[in-house]
């Protein structure tokens, strides 16, 4: 009986050993295989869904700009982009900094890019603007001026110009530098004539250094200058040398009868009247 007992235990001892090694042996080695014959048929596994990082810090920008504070809105925007300048956010990024910038210059209201002025006696516009290295153009709109004429005692608020611009035709923007750093950037809503945006047929476009060489405006159908009454408000042109390279409105306002250029680029109308207070006659302009 003893020696039957034994014979029992033995085989039930055989059995944990055996049938344990078999189960982890299955677990390590049999099962792994199973699945990937199974994933293999089925077109292998789904991936996995791409999660970007960086959009929680970026969500941080935008409720501080929600916030309503520009200048501690445009500072988190700039760290973001110096922190992250491959995030999938950045170009979006990009474009909400440099509309707090281009607001808060053209603005008549202090920030640490601008000067206030008291205007003298014997000032004009063009003395003041000398003496900043600004134009009457930034002067006027930071101001919001409704005429070129000043007043002793005015306060002025006044800041250095500096700007160039870059066009890009495979991205479809315009781009505006400040001493060469990133300022702020525009879509390209339509092309006329021979210019071209997106990505070229064949081979790339050819890099062409421009500058500005006019800057008319339109109002109720009738070129207006610099200065004059409804100046501010009318449709404008940014005209580059060489020829073909015009910036204009694509929707000019109402009853301004501005016309369309032999051939150029056509940008929302703000982005135009910006334009043209940023950048001076003879700013360069890179078009590639």
């Amino acid at each position: 009986m003893i020696g039957f007992l034994k014979g029992v235990f033995v085989l039930l001892l055989a059995a944990v050993v055996f049938g344990g090694g078999g189960y982890f042996t299955y677990q390590l080695y049999i099962h792994p295989e199973m699945e990937l014959v199974q994933d293999q048929k089925n077109g292998g596994p789904a991936p996995q869904a791409f999660v970007d990082p960086t959009i929680a810090e970026y969500q941080k920008c935008l409720q501080m700009e929600t916030a309503g504070d520009p200048l501690a809105a445009r500072r988190t925007y700039a760290e973001f982009l110096e922190n992250y300048p491959d995030s999938s956010k950045a170009e979006e990024a990009r474009t909400r900094y440099g509309a707090i910038q281009t607001a808060l210059l053209l603005s008549p209201r202090a920030t640490p890019d601008k000067q206030v002025y008291i205007v003298k006696q014997g000032d004009v516009l063009n003395k003041v603007c000398a003496r900043f290295k600004t134009s009457p153009e930034l002067l006027v709109e930071i101001n919001q001026l409704e005429n070129t004429n000043l007043r002793v005692g005015q306060r002025l608020y006044v800041a250095p110009a500096g700007f160039s611009a870059v066009i890009e035709r495979v991205a479809s923007k315009v781009v505006i530098l400040k001493n060469g750093d990133f300022f702020t950037q525009y879509p390209i809503l339509g092309t006329q004539g021979n210019a071209k945006v997106g990505a070229p047929k064949k081979g790339t476009y050819p890099a062409v250094s421009a500058k500005v060489q006019d800057k008319p405006s339109w109002k109720d159908g009738q070129r207006i200058g610099f200065g004059e009454k409804g100046y501010r408000e009318a449709t404008r042109w940014v005209v580059l040398q060489p020829a073909g390279h015009t910036l204009y409105a694509a929707a000019p306002e109402a009853g301004d009868a501005a016309p369309k250029p032999p051939s150029g680029y056509a940008l929302d109308p703000d982005a135009i009247r910006e334009l043209s207070a940023l950048l001076r006659k003879n700013d360069p302009v890179t078009i590639r």
